[in-house]
């Protein structure tokens, strides 16, 4: 059961990934409007929640990275819940200075990290 959540979880990646690359203009609007919202202290519930079941994953062969990664999904998500405020305040002055291809690169770097990772995973859950 835990394989399907991590193919699941790798197929989403890949997709976001993809899209991302495909509109990075508006996906860098999605970031900057969520991280303005007076709930994004929630992203890091959810990213507790979701790299929690990653963190159990350590027999297959690829299971140290998932691992890892669901490590440092549990461990970044309290600095987002407690520090919230701040983390709004460094994405929003640092996004402020940046013109749009630079956003647009930013955007690529994420997609990029989202399709790799994501890749990883599915072929973690292919190789088990």
């Amino acid at each position: 059961m835990l394989g399907y959540y991590i193919l699941l979880f790798g197929v989403v990646l890949i997709i976001t990934g993809t899209s991302e690359f495909m509109m990075p203009g508006r996906f860098f609007a999605f970031w900057k409007a969520w991280v303005s919202h007076r709930l994004f202290f929630l992203h890091g519930a959810g990213l507790i929640a979701v790299g929690f079941p990653l963190t159990c994953y350590g027999s297959a062969p690829m299971g140290t990275f998932v691992l890892g990664f669901g490590l440092l999904l549990v461990f970044t998500g309290p600095f987002i819940l407690l520090y919230a405020n701040k983390i709004r305040k460094l994405f929003l002055v640092t996004t402020a200075d940046m013109d749009e291809a630079a956003s647009r690169h930013l955007i690529y770097f994420d997609a990029g990290v989202r399709l790799a990772v994501g890749a990883l995973f599915v072929y973690s859950f292919v190789i088990r």
